[in-house]
């Protein structure tokens, strides 16, 4: 759920400096590249397999996220598409940065504080 919040909010964040903020977005596709790279930080040597362009690749799953994350850069500041096209890339470099961001929470130690956290706030709340 939160991935899905930041990837929607870079959405709105960044379509509107780069597009004027005339565009729209509706999909999970921020969601699913959150877990993409997630993934790819906690397996980089895992083979991943993908068409581009009917050809088969593959590659480890590291360098499918910099070419993902560099894709979505390009994507973007408008370089791609001459600017325009149907792809939300905002929503995508969102969701690659939460994946990345949580993952170093979540290797830190940080995931399991916040979850210790919450669960006493809530059970405090319970009681009282």
């Amino acid at each position: 759920a939160l991935s899905a919040l930041f990837g929607s909010l870079s959405f709105l964040l960044l379509d509107r400096y780069t597009h004027g903020g005339a565009g729209s977005c509706i999909g999970l596709s921020g969601v699913t590249l959150a877990l993409l790279a997630f993934d790819s930080l906690v397996y980089p040597s895992k083979e991943l397999r993908l068409f581009v362009s009917f050809i088969p690749v593959q590659l480890p799953a590291y360098y499918l996220l910099m070419g993902l994350v560099g894709w979505s850069v390009l994507g973007v500041l408008g370089v791609m598409n001459g600017g325009g096209g149907n792809v939300a890339h905002s929503t995508h470099l969102g969701g690659l940065v939460f994946g990345a961001v949580f993952y170093e929470a979540f290797s830190r130690g940080y995931v399991r504080i916040w979850k210790y956290r919450l669960r006493k706030f809530y059970f405090r709340s319970k009681r009282g």
